[in-house]
């Protein structure tokens, strides 16, 4: 009975002393960014808008930032939303001068962000949005790769490149240049 009980306890030391050595690192980055800046509308949607604002929110897992460390994993997950407005062009046709009404996007995209090196990740998401264009709301499917290069531990610039893409309609292309700020 003696040896049984001092068995078990033998156990449970050692189990804990190799739960206490294995234990993970601590976290990297960053869980959270909030990006603003401009769109620059390409392609026939540069004909009919100029471009617009956005901003975003973006949450995955010590990602974010100037990294302390690099992540035993260089993919991750990442869950992002945004609502960018993009302003409509004026033009003269035949003498009558028409406004085009500005589009506004909201979307929820789902992603993966790659970790390239403590200053800078790339990431691509995709998915549902939303779209409202002179009143109309529209079901939208849209996708977007980016980069973030980081200046200090928490701000950093974006550049990238979006398509949104509704039913029974052309593809609208923009590329974004975005000031991020993590936390």
């Amino acid at each position: 009975m003696k040896r049984i009980f001092f068995l078990i306890l033998a156990s449970c030391c050692l189990n804990f002393a190799l739960a206490q050595s294995t234990t993970k690192k601590k976290p990297a980055g960053k869980q959270q960014v909030v990006s603003a800046g401009i769109n620059i509308s390409l392609g026939d949607f540069a004909s009919t808008h100029i471009g617009g604002i956005a901003v975003e929110y973006s949450r995955s897992q010590h990602r974010y930032g100037q990294l302390t460390a690099m992540p035993a994993k260089k993919l991750g997950y990442l869950i992002e939303g945004g609502l960018a407005y993009y302003f409509g062009k004026k033009e003269t046709v035949s003498g009558y001068s028409y406004d085009y009404p500005g589009y506004y996007f909201l979307h929820v995209y789902p992603g993966l962000v790659f970790n390239l090196c403590i200053k800078g990740h790339i990431n691509i998401s995709a998915g549902p949005g939303l779209g409202l264009y002179n009143g109309d709301p529209r079901f939208t499917i849209g996708a977007k790769f980016q980069g973030t290069w980081y200046m200090n531990e928490k701000t950093g610039i974006t550049p990238g490149i979006l398509v949104m893409k509704e039913s029974g309609a052309d593809p609208l292309w923009a590329v974004s240049l975005k000031a991020t700020l993590a936390f």
